[in-house]
């Protein structure tokens, strides 16, 4: 028996519904009596306690591979989920890593300035604006750290943000307006700690399951081991039988019907053109 060639996972996982649905309309327990609100069953065809063994067993395995497909594709949504949050959270960590070396720059010429003014008499004197140079950018490291791996560059940071906070630093950013670049700094920094895990939790990035080849596969045998036992139960001597498979084949005749609608609806392929032979050698062109 050959499934439609067009057939998708979508296509068998709402089959598995709308056959779950005919089979538990056409199901009552032993003794168990029909409700207004039970799904009408079509003229011949009276409820089963149970569907027949030969229908029973394809039907569980087909339940069962629609719902492992099924199961894969929200596991491999949500990884490509993760995957495009992590792809955001790499560019803010490259955003917020730029960030930082442009402030840590900024702030170092800054210093610089405060730290090359000549001594006049006014306080802070620029002399605590050389300490302070000499605390955050000493020879030969200089401004080396923003250059050094997240973790390392991270641990330079903080100690010298550790610095920054003290009093003595303050005076000095204070005194030669450094509260601007001060400022920045320390929300780039955060940034920093923040993009890279440092101040908050950042999870690895899991496995993406990719290849969903065996479930589909799998899906796909079961169903055409489905139809095939269903159409076979159908015989004319056996009353009721022809009316429980027709009732059970509908959702599958009606996904069919609607697939080969879909396909005569599609636009005509153009048919390649042909390039024309060459001229014989000696001939007319």
């Amino acid at each position: 028996m050959a499934l439609p060639p067009d057939l998708v996972a979508d296509d068998v996982i709402g089959l598995r519904d709308q056959m779950s649905a005919r089979i538990a309309a056409v199901l009552r327990p032993k003794g168990g009596k029909r409700k207004e609100a039970d799904a009408p069953l079509p003229k011949g065809l009276e409820p089963l306690a149970a569907l027949p063994p030969h229908i029973d067993r394809p039907w569980r395995r087909f339940d069962a591979a629609a719902t492992e497909l099924q199961g894969f594709r929200g596991l491999r949504a949500s990884a490509q989920a993760d995957e495009r949050h992590m792809a955001a959270s790499e560019a803010e960590r490259s955003a917020a890593n730029t960030d930082s070396d442009d402030r840590w720059r900024a702030f170092e010429q800054w210093n610089a300035g405060a730290a090359g003014l000549s001594d006049d008499g006014q306080t802070p004197a620029p002399s605590e604006a050389r300490w302070l140079y000499a605390q955050l950018f000493p020879a030969p490291e200089g401004l080396r750290f923003i250059t050094r791996r997240p973790r390392v560059q991270w641990a330079a940071m903080v100690q010298r943000m550790k610095t920054l906070e003290e009093e003595r630093a303050q005076a000095v950013i204070e005194g030669f307006g450094g509260t601007r670049h001060h400022r920045q700094l320390v929300a780039a920094h955060a940034r920093f700690g923040e993009a890279y895990g440092f101040t908050n939790v950042v999870l690895a990035k899991e496995g993406t399951p990719t290849d969903g080849r065996p479930q589909w596969s799998a899906a796909r045998d079961a169903l055409r081991s489905l139809i095939q036992k269903i159409e076979s139960h159908a015989d004319p001597e056996i009353p009721g039988s022809e009316a429980l498979a027709a009732f059970l084949l509908a959702p599958y005749v009606e996904m069919v019907d609607d697939l080969a609608r879909t396909r005569r609806r599609a636009p005509a392929r153009k048919p390649e053109a042909v390039p024309a032979p060459p001229p014989e050698a000696g001939g007319t062109p």
